[in-house]
This record gives structure tokens, sequence and C-alpha cells, in this order.
């Protein structure tokens, strides 16, 4: 039985010329900046931490947890791969068959290699699962390994219920490509391009159906490895769906989406066993799917791992695991396991400032990853690496810092791949809570981007010309007033006097916009998968501008920058989605609150007849300019700024795409589309609308579209519930 290796096994730090490119000092801090911004356009930054609320009212709770990725890559020869892959490979058979005898036969119990009272004495044995029989306990499977000084490999730990990180070390990967392209390419790097494809036919694997519907199954933002579910849904192409997207019904599993419900046959979980069922024996809280492992027992639906396979990463039966390899499937390949005792981990090169400015070199705990399809086990040619900070237990690293695997000059041995999956297009497969996420998103794109504009036209104003603040004895502020009052939703209250309190007026609008930046990125968060990278990159961007509005030291050009980043998403959203179900939700949800954002300035601004003459110019050009049609009105008239053509521009003019009626006529679009729940007498009544006069058009359009925001929620995001009247009559009856 091998143990090692051998001593002096190459290290994990590159060597010769490939050592000399990936150290160089004049390049470093270059790297470091660009896999730190590739990063953050991957939704690793803003998409992980510091979401305080969602556009509908619901927290996030997610703590700050940012976490970057290190230039200088972890490096394995083929040789060293090979061998712990064969090791990864074995171990991961050998922990098949422990978890089978566990729920089975329970031959280690009878023999006491595991000790009844050991298992009695943990909940990750999940009782639930006594006696089932699905075609694999682990499908997927990760390690965490560490080499010494000496050049000997150790095992740290397994993780086999639902095993995090894949997602992390792909993306890892696609980070470092675009950091290192050509040195990758010429050093020979195995690609990690194909272990999608293997993980999507190894979860097709656990299902008896021919073309099994497969989602991952993830516990949502609050999740610390949220950023690992939905990258990895990305990856394979399938939906990233959370226990309220699911239902059981006929001890079968469906999918909540826009055309009603969808089967599903296999959920990849990255789901622990006790959220998975609130049902379930030992289940944690109210969270899950209920009756989801009812299904599950039923065949109705697959679980990848299956429910219960966790109890071999329990404290207390890991020092039992070893023995009960050995029992049923002893190993040629083994790592000594890593108690603590070694005198000294294997140092690799660390980017200066990656974690301290003055730590250069540290130690590192390998996660390798691997998957069963039903034949054989494949390993991930690489993997990804957690760095340890001083005096770091390599199960539990506190550095958030990651290193990319590579594995050099390795050739897979060729296997025959197996018929390809029927192809089925769910175009119009939406989930339900993603079409929510994103008419959220775009509703508070919208209103962030009004109120924005708003704040940002008023301070280049009074930066321009100070005398407005006291113009007409305060009459221009207390317009102004109104307008940022009914933009940032806030109860109207007293004129305002002069400049102190515009400024503080001004301030409450930073404020706002900050609040309503949040609640895009957390509702963007659960819909990554239909954003583009390029998206995310903006939306990286607003984040870091966000928090300048927090801390009141934004600045015109901050105001610029962040209208820049609106204009890209809109962008964005009109030229890089599909023009499916997903897109009109969301396109609908932001019509209707450019709408909204239109009639409060108008309501905010008109009052003429409380103004004088003179004042009444400098408003309307606010007016204009807050709804981004100042540029078109001086196009059209050579006059002065008049009331009613300013108020035609902004209300009847189909030609401006920020007038009413332009906005109304995309949403007759959608209509006519079919996915949303406006209807044709929403339209005919809105076009209606247009044509009275402000006084009764603001309140009665705005009630209008209000009433349709609420049939947009009520039609496609709410459940409803059919409650069955129960009534008490004596003994006996009901």
């Amino acid at each position: 039985m091998s143990t090692a290796l051998g001593r002096g096994a190459p290290i994990l730090h590159p060597t010769g010329d490939l050592r000399r490119r990936l150290l160089d000092p004049d390049s470093l801090a270059a790297r470091q900046a660009r896999a730190d911004r590739l990063l953050a356009a991957e939704g690793a930054g803003h998409l992980v931490h510091d979401l305080p609320v969602r556009a509908d009212g619901r927290t996030a709770s997610l703590e700050s947890r940012p976490w970057r990725i290190d230039p200088i890559p972890l490096v394995l020869d083929a040789g060293t791969f090979q061998w712990l892959s064969l090791c990864v490979a074995e171990r991961m058979e050998a922990l098949e068959a422990v978890v089978r005898d566990l729920y089975g036969p329970r031959s280690l119990v009878a023999e006491r290699v595991v000790p009844a009272e050991a298992l009695a004495s943990t909940g990750r044995y999940r009782v639930d699962a006594v006696g089932s029989t699905p075609r694999r306990w682990i499908t997927t499977y990760a390690v965490d390994v560490v080499l010494d000084a000496d050049g000997m490999w150790w095992h740290v730990q397994d993780l086999v219920d639902a095993p995090p990180g894949l997602g992390y070390a792909l993306l890892d990967r696609s980070v470092m490509t675009r950091v290192l392209p050509d040195l990758s390419a010429r050093a020979d790097v195995v690609s990690l391009a194909r272990f999608p494809s293997r993980l999507l036919r190894a979860l097709a694997a656990t299902s008896t159906v021919d073309s099994p519907r497969t989602v991952v199954y993830s516990a949502g933002i609050d999740h610390p490895s949220y950023v690992d579910h939905s990258y990895l849904a990305v990856q394979l192409g399938v939906n990233l769906v959370e226990g309220a997207d699911l239902v059981v019904r006929q001890r079968k599993v469906w999918l909540r989406t826009l055309d009603g419900l969808e089967p599903v046959d296999v959920l990849y979980r990255r789901v622990e066993d006790p959220r998975l069922d609130p049902l379930a024996v030992a289940a944690l809280g109210n969270v899950g799917v209920p009756g989801l492992l009812l299904a599950e027992r039923a065949g109705g639906v697959s679980l990848a791992n299956a429910h219960g396979a966790g109890v071999v990463e329990d404290p207390a039966i890991v020092p039992f695991v070893r023995a009960a390899i050995d029992r049923l499937a002893p190993l040629t390949q083994t790592l000594p396991e890593y108690d603590g005792s070694v005198p000294t981990l294997a140092s690799v090169p660390l980017a200066p400032g990656s974690i301290s400015p003055d730590l250069d070199q540290t130690s590192s705990v390998v996660r390798l990853f691997a998957v069963h399809d039903g034949e054989r086990v494949h390993v991930l040619p690489g993997g990804t690496g957690r760095v340890l900070a001083p005096g770091d237990d390599p199960a539990e690293p506190t550095a958030c810092t990651a290193k990319d695997v590579w594995v050099l000059g390795w050739t897979p041995a060729p296997v025959v791949e197996p018929p390809r999956l029927p192809q089925v297009d769910f175009g119009r497969s939406v989930p339900t809570r993603a079409a929510d996420a994103l008419y959220w998103t775009n509703r508070a794109a919208e209103r962030a981007e009004a109120m924005a504009r708003t704040m940002r036209v008023i301070s280049a104003r009074l930066e321009q010309d100070p005398g407005l603040a006291t113009m007409s004895s305060g009459a221009w502020c207390e317009r102004i007033g109104s307008m940022t009052d009914r933009v940032i939703r806030r109860p109207v209250g007293d004129p305002l006097g002069g400049g102190p309190e515009l400024s503080t007026r001004l301030s409450e609008v930073g404020d706002a916009v900050a609040a309503e930046i949040g609640a895009l990125l957390a509702e963007a968060t659960t819909v990554r998968e239909f954003l583009s990278v390029t998206t995310g990159r903006v939306l990286s961007h607003l984040a870091e501008l966000r928090s300048s509005l927090q801390r009141h030291v934004t600045v015109v050009d901050d105001l610029d920058a962040v209208l820049a980043d609106f204009a890209a998403i809109a962008g964005l959203w009109q030229e890089s989605t599909v023009r499916g179900p997903a897109w009109r939700i969301g396109d609908t949800g932001r019509r209707l609150e450019r709408c909204l954002v239109v009639l409060d300035l108008l309501e905010g601004a008109l009052d003429l007849d409380r103004q004088r003459p003179d004042t009444v110019a400098p408003v309307l050009e606010v007016l204009l300019a807050a709804n981004d049609s100042l540029v078109a009105y001086r196009r059209r008239h050579r006059s002065e700024i008049e009331p009613e053509l300013a108020v035609r521009l902004l209300v009847n003019d189909q030609s401006n795409p920020r007038s009413l009626a332009a906005s109304i006529d995309r949403l007759a679009e959608h209509v006519d589309d079919g996915e949303n729940a406006l209807g044709e007498r929403f339209v005919e009544s809105a076009r209606a609308c247009l044509l009275l006069p402000p006084d009764r058009m603001i309140p009665e359009l705005r009630e209008l579209i209000e009433s349709a925001g609420t049939g947009m929620v009520g039609r496609w995001f709410s459940t409803p519930v059919d409650p069955i009247p129960m009534t008490f009559d004596g003994p006996g009856t009901t």
C-alpha cells in the first residue's frame, strides 16, 4: 500500500522559466489589479456581500465577505497529479461503499467498526435515508490536501454532503486564463473546459429518466457559497433555483415557472442535508422544500449527492472512516491523515499585498474535485487553493484569498463519450422567482437612475448659478424640493427655504440613490444566469460608487459615473438579453417605473400658479434635464422653455423615449406578447389619460400604473392559496 508519492516530490510553486515569468516583480501588481477587476466582473464582488435590502422589502442578511485570487497559481506536474487523482478516485469509491453500508446492511455497525453510539450521537446520520437505494450516494466529491516541506501529501478532510468549491475552481481558471493568456497556453496547462459537461452527465446518470431536467438547488444569496452555486448554474446551462421555486406534488418535484409547474428530475443540491426538507427529522427550521425527501424515496426526483451522504464528514464519525474503508474497500493509494502535528507545510509564493504588504509567501490547502458518471470517476485536472494565514487550520482557512491550481502536461486517458443527451428548448422556462427578481431589478434601476440624474442636475445648476438658492425668496428651491421629495418617494414636507436646507435635501437624495442601488444589486444577485459578464462589471462599479454616496462625499463627476453605469445597464438589457418571457417581464417593470418617475417629477414641478414668472423657466429646465429630455427640447424649439411644450415632450411625444407615451407604447407591445397582466383595457385607459390636462392626468395615470404593478405581482410572483374551510359539528364530524 502506497502512503505517499515520495519525499522530495515536486512542490506547489513553479520552477525554471515558468517561475521567472510568473514571479516577475514588475508585473505582479498589474496582474493582481486585473484579477480583482475580472473577479468583480464575474459577480464575486458586489454579488457576494453588502446587500442591504431587496426591492420588495426582503432583507439580504449577508455579511461582507470580499475575496480575491492571487495571480501566482499553484502548479502540479503530470506525475504528481496522476498519483493524486488515483488517490481521489479510490477514496471516492471507498466512501461510496461506506455510506451505502451505513444506510443499508450496516455491517460496519454490527462489527463495531463504526460504533452504533457514534452514529446515534450525530445529526448528520439522517434516519430518513435509512433503507434508501439511490443509484449513487456520492456523485460529486471534494477533498482537501496539503503538502509538507518534505514533499509529503496529507489528507485534511472529505466533503461529500454538498461539496463546495467547484464553481470557484472554474471561476478561478476563467480569471487566470485572462490574466495570463499567453503564459498559460505556453506552459501546457490542462484545460478545465470539458469538466462541466462531465458533471452534467454525472448528474443525469443519477436519474432513470432518458433526458432528465436538472437544476442547481441553492439556499440563496445568504449562503456563503452562493457565487459558487450561481457560477456553476451558468456553466452547466441550467436554472439556479431556491426552495421557493420548487413544490412537491404527487411525490414529484416541480419548478414554478411563468407557464405553470414543470417537472424536475435531478436536483444538484448545494443545500446541506438539514436544510433540504422542513418535514424531515432534525431539520433546521422551516427552510427547504416540504415533501422533497418523500419524493426522493418514491423515485420522483434524484438528489446529487443523495440525502444522508454527509454522515462521513461528521467529526464523530471521521475517526472511524479509515477503518471502515479498510474493511469494505481497501485502498492501494493512500494519504496520511493530517492531525495538526505536521511541523512545516510547504511554502508557496504570494503576490505582494494579496493578504498583507509584508507577506510574500505562505502555505496553502488544495481542494480537488471528482464526479462519478455512473461508470467511472473523473477528477478535475486542477482545483482551487486556499491561502492559509499564519496559524490557520488547513480545514478552516481564514485568509479570503484563493489560488488557481495548474496541472502541467497531463494527458488524460481517452474515454469513449456516451451518446449526447437529447436537446430540449427551455427558452420559455423561467422560474417565477427569477422573473420576480428581473422585474424588481429593472424597477430599481429606473428609479435609481432618475434619482441620480435629478441630484446631478440640481447640483450642477447650483454650482453654475449659486443665486438660484435664493431666487424669488426661495421659490425655485420650493419647487426643486418638491421634485426631490417625489422622486425619492419621500412624504412631502414643508417647503424648502434656502441653501443649507437644499443641501440637506440633496444628501437625502444621495442616501436614496445608495439604497436603490443596494436593492438593484440584491435582486441582480439572484439572476446572475440571465445577465452578461459585462453587466456584472458595470454592477461592480456601481457598488463602489454606492459607497461614496453613503459617505456623502459624492461630487458631480461621481454622479456622471453613476449615470453612465445606468446607461450601460439599460443598453445591455436592450442589446444583450434574449427577447423572451424573462426580458419582457423585466422590461415591463422598467416601463412602469419610468411612467411613475415622469409623473413624480411633473407633479413636483408643475404647480406653476404658485411660482413667480422668473422661476418658471429654471424649474422647467431642471424638469426636462432630470428626464434626460432637455437636449431634445432645445434641438426642437428655438424659444425659451414654455410649460405647454415641455409637458407635451414629456407626456405625448412618442418619439421621445423618456415620454409617457413611448413607455405606454412599449407596454402595449408586451400586452400583445402576453407576458404581463396588464391587458388591452390598461393600454386604452392609459392612452386616454394622456389626453387629459396635467392636474387630472397625473393622479389618474398614477393610480392606473400602480394598479398595473400590483396586478403584475399578483399574476406572476405570488403563490395563491386556496383554503379549504373546516367546520366542527361535534365528535367524529368535521
